[in-house]
């Protein structure tokens, strides 16, 4: 399954300026927009006007406005101004200067009859002068440009020339018309102003609907490739699944037989190992399946924390052991990340790494790397390097992939499930961290990662063991019978089980369902140990039943068993001296715990 990335939402001014800067490309579109037949009926009219003035006024006046007019018509009809794609703030400020220069041209050119083709010696011409550029002005006040700054510079240029020629040399009746065409003037600013600002609330609705629509489209191929996905994870999940429980129904049956038959020891010592190796792969599956869906429910929140890289690799090269592991890492390397998930990612790494290298050594290296963009300026890679089988260069991209195992086509159980560099990406994409692959066939591979450093003078805090663990005995010294043992257990199989080995110890259970039938038929007194499972029908889980043991009985070895056991649940059954086992529990941390609860009846009581 793919988890759903949790980025935050960009912050509204964001979101508005980038809503803003579309509108503006939008508009800026529909300004250069080809007018066709509309700019040849222009020239024509335009025309017409040169005819009337050259009949009634100068030849050579209207001969020179009409080339002007012709020179500006092919420069719009042919010469089209070409917008940048994409669009950026730059480019885009950019091309709208060009825009308002070429709209301010184009208009000036049509104003300039205001001067060549004004008669100063007849006002009646001047008259219709005056109407005729105002009409102008009305019609192309709404089809020569939607953007505003462009649009309002147009209608100066077309009126202003008239209007203060009217005013210069002007009759009174010309001088009246140019005061008009001034509140003409500001009149079309204000409606220019309005239409454009309705324009772009209709071109925001616009791109509002496409959007709407184009996230509910994204939505919907998301959701379906998600259910893709979580549908081959399941029937993948549910294969694996299948095959240790096979293996165990199969090898019960043939242990089953060979008992009723009386087969020798050594067959049937083979079979309960075959038993025991399918129990383990059914239970590092499902630790895996838990592990996936805890990290997709977030259930464990990030702290991040200055944590120090060397003990931290060193304490997990110890602990895979074999001496097949060397770490390489500078003693001052301090990172800023959470510590318990990059102990996940480097485990899982580290696995992977083992698991198919047959022969030849793993290296954890750490070195600095120079990042500006960080608040510290520095970073630290760390790679995980090993000489095995490597992965060609096709499939290296789904190696992340869930159930994926590049090497083991036979899907050999002992090289694990694919589900390690599957975890591997999703705790990276928690942490922000992006796990790059460098690999070839029979070169091995490199796994490398990049951790912001912990800002100077920070404060390390100790690598996060994997869980807490108490000193325990040796599961193999001996077991006195005898001990009574309190399990509380509300599943009948599970029940039975625990029962029949603690009997096979010569140890005495007493079986409870709830915390409240325990605690109100049990001799707790006479009890030296308490299994107690935390998830129990009734008001009182098995924490609350363990605090109100341990009140009645201080002494009492108590154990909390869960199929879930958290790190909060590892803290607190440390901090009040308890255990905690994870179900399938082992038996040699069952007997552990029996051993420990021995061990304290034979240490001496102090007196008073």
């Amino acid at each position: 399954m793919t988890p759903t990335p949790a980025s935050a939402a960009p912050p509204a001014d964001a979101r508005d300026g980038d809503h803003r800067f579309a509108i503006q490309c939008e508009v800026l579109r529909l300004s250069i927009r080809p007018l066709g037949p509309m700019l040849l009926v222009q020239y024509l009219l335009n025309c017409g006007v040169a005819a009337l003035f050259a009949w009634q006024f100068s030849p050579v006046r209207a001969l020179v406005w009409l080339a002007l007019v012709t020179g500006v018509t092919v420069m719009r009809g042919f010469f089209p101004q070409r917008l940048p794609e994409p669009f950026t703030p730059t480019n885009l400020r950019e091309a709208q200067r060009q825009h308002t220069l070429r709209t301010a041209i184009w208009e000036l050119a049509h104003g300039l009859a205001g001067v060549l083709l004004f008669n100063p010696e007849r006002p009646e011409l001047q008259l219709l002068l005056g109407l005729i550029l105002m009409g102008m002005t009305l019609s192309s006040a709404f089809s020569v440009s939607f953007y505003t700054p462009a649009t309002q510079l147009a209608i100066t240029l077309l009126l202003a020339p008239v209007i203060v020629t009217g005013l210069w040399l002007g009759a009174p009746v010309m001088m009246a018309v140019a005061v008009i065409g001034i509140g003409l003037t500001a009149m079309m600013w204000k409606l220019v102003a309005d239409h454009s600002r309705q324009l772009e609330e209709n071109i925001g609705l616009r791109l509002n609907e496409r959007t709407l629509r184009e996230q509910a489209l994204a939505g919907l191929r998301a959701s379906e490739q998600a259910q893709a996905e979580r549908l081959r994870f399941f029937s993948a999940a549910n294969h694996d699944l299948r095959q240790p429980v096979m293996a165990i129904g199969l090898q019960a049956e043939v242990l089953r037989q060979q008992l009723q038959h009386g087969t020798d020891s050594a067959a049937v010592q083979h079979t309960v190992a075959s038993l025991s190796r399918a129990q383990q792969a059914l239970e590092a599956l499902t630790n895996q399946l838990l592990e996936i869906g805890r990290i997709e429910a977030a259930v464990d929140p990030l702290r991040p924390a200055a944590v120090a890289l060397a003990p931290l690799l060193h304490e997990l090269a110890r602990q895979a052991g074999a001496g097949r592991i060397a770490v390489r890492c500078p003693a001052d390397a301090i990172a800023w990340t959470d510590a318990v998930a990059l102990r996940r990612v480097l485990s899982n790494l580290l696995d992977n790494a083992l698991k198919f290298t047959p022969r030849g050594r793993v290296l954890l290296a750490v070195r600095a790397r120079r990042r500006p963009a960080a608040d510290t300026g520095r970073a630290w890679r760390v790679e995980v390097r090993d000489s095995g089988i490597g992965i060609a260069a096709e499939s290296q991209a789904r190696v992340f992939d869930d159930f994926e195992q590049v090497g083991n086509v036979e899907r050999n159980l002992q090289h694990g499930h694919g589900l390690g560099l599957a975890i591997v990406r999703r705790l990276a994409g928690q942490l922000g961290i992006e796990v790059a692959l460098r690999s070839a066939p029979g070169k091995g591979s490199v796994f490398s990662f990049e951790l912001l450093a912990a800002r100077p003078g920070a404060a390390a805090v100790p690598a996060p063991a994997p869980s807490v663990a108490m000193d325990l005995p040796d599961a193999n010294a001996v077991l006195r019978p005898g001990l009574a043992v309190l399990v509380v257990e509300d599943n009948i199989v599970v029940a039975d089980s625990l029962s029949a080995l603690l009997r096979h110890w010569q140890v005495a259970p007493r079986v409870y369902a709830s915390a409240a039938e325990a605690l109100a038929l049990a001799d707790l007194d006479a009890l030296d140990v308490a299994l107690c499972d935390i998830r129990l029908p009734g008001a009182f889980n098995g924490i609350a039943l363990a605090e109100r043991l341990a009140q009645r009985k201080p002494t009492l070895t108590i154990a909390l068993i869960s199929a879930d056991i958290t790190e909060a649940t590892q803290q607190l059954a440390a901090t009040r001296g308890w255990h905690a086992l994870r179900k399938p529990v082992q038996p040699d941390d069952l007997r552990r715990v029996l051993l420990r609860a021995q061990q304290q009846q034979l240490q001496p009581t102090p007196s008073s």
